[in-house]
């Protein structure tokens, strides 16, 4: 048995992609429960955050964040960051709190439940040119008198609870490999949720006081915070392809039949659809905007307090129309995932999750990532250390440390901010608190004394000689 706090990045590389990662792997591969390596797998609790951008840095800093969280301010100052590769800027923020799941594995089936509560925001498209003013305000005296046209900017967040179930098959075990599909569904409980997605928008910072908006298109919608602010569903679908070390003809996960041991395999590649679905909110105050030449004389004394602030504003639009509810879509992405053994306990991994999400749409947005993975596990210690590539920007990685004794996981996918004092863009940090059973009953000697067990059956029975 074993014990397990969690607290979450955005895609836990360091837990999701080891043989012990229970319900964080069938979050990143639903069919990764098929044949989990502990029988039983207990979430107690979690909690996560993360955060990522492009825009700014934290610099100068005078202590580590260890340093700052053992009292004092370590000072320092935000700076603007350069934009990357793309020519835009983008953000991410997670938050969580995982409430108990389980999941448990009946031969070829695995089955699992579990509840958490989630906090997403997302930006996306940002322009140099905006971001120069979102950072140094509409006064940054540089960028005066010019006409910028931007496409593309979106800003999208939610926070909602949802109540999942999973389950994963082992389609096919026969020779050396093993076939494995799996599905996580999920009803959604929505508590807020904001959107503003603009398609164009050609604007003049005029001087200190003076913008003019020329043309702008954009969709917008927001919800006050309730406990039922609207609902939805959710899925994740994954595949997984297992090539083994010894046949696995008839392999029969935690059953006597050879199964008490975990199949040990040479590597394994995995496919997944995440996060499809989204949240409907009914009461939600939407609508899309038209926008000919609008005239801000004084941007630095709007008044925007109400609706009625807001209709004054735009009065001069061509077209407004409003409407009563909206629809925020999931973080959909695509993730492909190789595991590879190189020795023993020793594993290195690869893995990559590519954003799905339209420019112009509602959805929040998952930060493209790719990682290489190298760990050490067995059944009561594991260290990893992922090196990750946030927007598969190879000039700036971000190096994880996880860390787990028994079922107890601490980690990070980016460490160096917590022990150095160097700029810092990004924050990431997750633990787990799990309790683990590694073995079934079946291959614990034991079976019901109450069963008639007749002789000559084709019943499973338990292991001669159990495992230690």
């Amino acid at each position: 048995m074993s014990t397990a706090l969690s607290v979450a990045g955005q895609e836990r590389y360091g837990i999701a992609l080891s043989n012990y990662a229970g319900t964080d792997g069938a979050m990143l591969n639903p069919a990764r429960s098929a044949g989990q390596w502990p029988w039983l797998d207990v979430r107690l609790m979690g909690v996560d955050a993360h955060a990522w951008n492009s825009l700014i840095a934290w610099t100068g800093r005078e202590r580590s964040l260890l340093g700052e969280l053992r009292g004092g301010s370590g000072y320092g100052s935000v700076v603007l960051r350069s934009a990357m590769a793309s020519g835009t800027h983008k953000a991410i923020v997670e938050a969580g709190f995982s409430g108990p799941g389980v999941s448990v594995a009946l031969g070829r089936t695995t089955i699992g439940a579990g509840i958490r509560s989630r906090l997403h925001v997302s930006a996306a498209g940002i322009s140099p040119s905006m971001g120069n003013f979102i950072f140094h305000g509409l006064s940054y005296a540089p960028q005066h008198g010019a006409r910028y046209s931007d496409e593309g900017m979106r800003a999208v967040g939610a926070a909602w609870t949802e109540l999942g179930v999973n389950i994963g098959q082992v389609l096919k075990a026969e020779g050396f490999g093993v076939l494995s599909a799996g599905a996580n569904l999920r009803y959604l409980q929505a508590h807020a949720g904001a959107a503003i997605g603009i398609t164009d928008l050609e604007y003049t910072v005029v001087d200190t006081a003076l913008a003019m908006v020329h043309s702008a298109t954009l969709d917008y919608g927001f919800a006050m915070p309730a406990a039922n602010a609207g609902n939805g569903f959710g899925a994740d679908l994954g595949l997984t392809y297992t090539r083994t070390i010894d046949e696995a003809d008839g392999y029969m996960p935690h059953r006597s039949s050879g199964g008490c041991s975990p199949a040990a395999y040479r590597y394994r590649v995995g496919l997944s659809l995440l996060d499809l679905g989204g949240m409907r909110f009914r009461s939600a105050q939407a609508g899309r905007l038209e926008a000919g030449m609008l005239q801000i004389d004084d941007y630095t004394d709007m008044p925007l307090s109400d609706a009625s602030d807001a209709d004054s504003l735009i009065a001069s639009s061509t077209r407004w129309t409003r409407s009563q509810g909206m629809t925020i879509g999931l973080p959909t992405a695509l993730s492909a995932q190789f595991d590879y053994r190189i020795s023993g306990p020793a594993f290195v991994a690869f893995a990559m999750t590519q954003n799905v999400s339209g420019r112009s749409s509602l959805r929040m947005r998952r930060a493209n990532s790719m990682v290489v993975a190298p760990r050490i596990e067995t059944k009561h210690f594991e260290a990893a250390m992922p090196l990750v590539f946030h927007e598969y920007d190879l000039s700036h990685p971000t190096l994880g440390l996880m860390l787990r004794f028994e079922g107890l996981v601490i980690g990070s996918d980016h460490v160096l901010p917590f022990i150095n004092r160097r700029d810092m863009h990004a924050a990431d940090v997750y633990a787990r608190l799990r309790w683990m059973i590694h073995r079934s009953p079946f291959c614990r000697g034991k079976r019901s004394a109450r069963r008639n067990h007749a002789a000559g059956s084709t019943e499973s029975l338990p292991c001669a000689t159990p495992n230690d």
